[in-house]
């Protein structure tokens, strides 16, 4: 006797979009502080802050990435805050306007880590 391997899931796609559109730009906002701090000797020793700019840059992109795909799953399922009605169409609401106002939150502060970068050399 042998497992189907192929099982269907349905509305898969919509499901790692939400996913996508709330945890991406945290995760961004981790990559960014330890790449960020992992990248400061190195660039402090070739007196380069190109791969701390590239870093910031990159992880900004994944930030508006993980904003931009929770706006369009809550404009597919109708564009406004849900109520106090249940169900997968509730959940997808929620998820995406939840995802959207945490990718805006860690945007805003990936923004902020990038500040310094433009202030301070690395080696201060």
């Amino acid at each position: 006797m042998t497992t189907d391997p192929t099982t269907s899931i349905p509305d898969a796609r919509r499901i790692a979009a939400l996913w996508t559109g709330l945890l991406l730009a945290p995760a961004a906002f981790l990559a960014n502080l330890v790449l960020g701090y992992a990248l400061v000797h190195p660039s402090c020793l070739r007196d380069d802050q190109l791969p701390i700019h590239s870093v910031n840059l990159v992880c900004l992109l994944l930030g508006l990435i993980g904003g931009f795909t929770a706006w369009r799953v809550w404009r597919a399922v109708g564009g406004e805050w849900p109520g106090g009605e249940g169900g997968p169409v509730a959940r997808t609401r929620f998820m995406s306007g939840l995802g959207m106002l945490v990718s805006a939150m860690f945007t805003l502060v990936i923004v902020a880590q990038w500040i310094p970068g433009f202030v301070l050399s690395a080696c201060q």
